[in-house]
């Protein structure tokens, strides 16, 4: 790469971060309690401006060093707190945060970064064991809020919630088909200490179960 097109594009990135510092300075000035709609919409900026940031972070060490793609992704999944397990059968996937709304549309923040962790855990598997994709499964998606944020402004329908880019990448490792005669979507709600998003794939016959554990 030119070396003044990459001098542009870390000035760029440093912009960027600068702004996303004002953006911060402007979130600890907010009265949380008294204006939860305030705090809501500056949050969700300041988040918007860190992912781009990461992105674009991410496509300069992609294009100017010798680090593979999908290093760079399973290292972001690392930072990020991303876990695949296998647990007696079932599938589950940790995310650090809330899935975003369906007025984002955006989920590659943490889908490619997800779809890094899924490879690992299919790649990394013992060769005498190597995963079998669902055929028939449920996909169970728990959204988990921080109860010290939770006011009305956060509380969302199911049904306005993105998760396909989520379900894609789950579908390219773990599933032979996320059609709705193969594969049923469950999602649920619950409070907690901290944001995160808690995923579980499993058999039909294990589905009933699961929700009576979870209860």
């Amino acid at each position: 790469m030119d070396r003044q097109v990459l001098l542009r594009k870390i000035m760029d990135a440093g912009d960027e971060i600068r702004r996303l510092e004002q953006d911060v300075i402007a979130l600890q000035s907010i009265d949380i309690v008294g204006y939860p709609e305030n705090y809501s919409t500056f949050s969700m900026q300041a988040a918007t401006r860190s992912e781009y940031i990461t992105r674009r972070l991410r496509e300069l060490v992609y294009s100017t060093t010798n680090v593979a793609w999908q290093e760079l992704l399973e290292g972001a999944a690392d930072t990020l707190g991303i876990s695949v397990k296998d647990a007696g059968g079932i599938v589950e996937i940790t995310l650090p945060c809330l899935v975003p709304g369906k007025k984002r549309k955006h989920t590659d923040f943490i889908a490619a970064p997800l779809n890094a962790a899924l490879g690992r855990f299919v790649r990394d598997r013992p060769p005498d064991k190597p995963f079998e994709k669902f055929t028939r499964c449920v996909i169970c998606i728990t959204h988990v809020y921080d109860k010290l944020l939770l006011g009305n402004g956060r509380r969302r329908d199911h049904d306005n919630i993105e998760t396909k880019g989520i379900i894609d990448a789950i579908n390219s490792f773990l599933l032979t088909d996320d059609n709705s005669f193969l594969c049923s979507i469950y999602n649920s709600s619950k409070i907690s200490h901290t944001d995160c998003t808690r995923i579980a794939i499993m058999t039909e016959d294990m589905f009933c179960r699961w929700v009576l554990d979870m209860k």
